[in-house]
């Protein structure tokens, strides 16, 4: 399986038609045919459904196309790597992390490394930890930044200075927002939103006995608190999140944070994997480490 060859299959799947994928691709409609034949022959099962609306993936050509999304993205990757001068330290470092004030220490490394590298660029992907770990150890992100999502002793990993509280936002006008803290029998009864995987990791040992009938609460999940914010203002339940990442004024209303009782801390570390890193890696990974002293 060449990657040419998958060019041309991803092309197709998102131009919907042989006829537009050619010219996209500057080649003649025989040779994009005759190379897709190839390709489905290579993989012995059918990769598209031909009708009058156009070319559509087959549910075995939908999980080929996902696979060789990946497979250019890393190619391409490789290639700019590979490229690099070795005299001087330019390229661009992938990071995937989870929204949390621990954050900050990261970007003023990032600040410091382009101050003293300007060649050096930054791709910075945002999500979970969970959604994001899996394409981290598949090589797409150079570093992770993992939000409290357990051991990772097959990773180079730093522990940060910065540690997030963990507590519920509420509206101004609930019930709860009199209180200084919350404890876990405080809400039951009340509708849950919360991280993906929260209240089955991070929060099991907090929530106690509780945990179970807090489990059958919820009522949404969010990857980032930035639009979550609008479910607790439009009154779908309460949030659960790391303090300071939710400003309760503007549109999203009137909003206060509650930490929880007992207080409950997300510890936050840079992970990289254990191979010889890039020279702008290492340069990060530099700066971090003295920031982190």
């Amino acid at each position: 399986m060449e990657l040419r060859v998958l060019k041309y299959f991803v092309a197709v799947v998102d131009e919907g038609s042989i006829s537009n994928a050619a010219k996209v691709l500057h080649v003649t409609q025989p040779t994009l045919s005759r190379q897709l034949a190839q390709l489905e022959t290579e993989m012995g099962v059918p990769l598209f459904t031909r009708g009058r609306a156009g070319i559509e993936p087959t549910d075995r050509g939908a999980v080929l196309y996902r696979y060789a999304l990946d497979i250019l993205a890393l190619a391409e990757k490789a290639e700019d790597e590979v490229a690099m001068p070795e005299s001087s330290v330019v390229g661009t470092i992938h990071i995937g992390a989870g929204e949390t004030r621990a954050f900050a220490i990261v970007a003023t490394a990032c600040a410091r490394v382009r101050k003293r590298y300007p060649g050096v660029t930054f791709d910075v992907h945002d999500g979970t930890s969970a959604d994001l770990k899996e394409h981290f150890a598949r090589g797409f992100y150079d570093f992770l930044l993992d939000c409290n999502s357990g051991e990772n002793a097959e990773f180079n990993q730093l522990e940060l200075p910065i540690r997030d509280e963990w507590g519920i936002v509420v509206r101004s006008d609930d019930p709860l927002a009199a209180l200084d803290a919350v404890r876990a029998e405080a809400l039951l009864e009340r509708s849950l939103i919360v991280p993906p995987h929260a209240l089955s990791h991070t929060l099991r040992q907090w929530a106690g006995q509780a945990r179970v009938q807090l489990e059958r609460q919820v009522v949404a999940t969010h990857g980032l608190p930035l639009n979550s914010r609008y479910l607790v203002h439009a009154g779908v339940g309460v949030e659960f999140t790391y303090g300071g990442l939710i400003d309760g004024e503007g549109d999203a209303g009137n909003l206060r944070f509650l930490p929880l009782a007992p207080r409950v801390e997300a510890v936050h570390k840079i992970l990289w994997r254990k191979i010889m890193p890039t020279k702008p890696m290492q340069a990060l990974i530099d700066e971090l480490v003295v920031l982190c002293e």
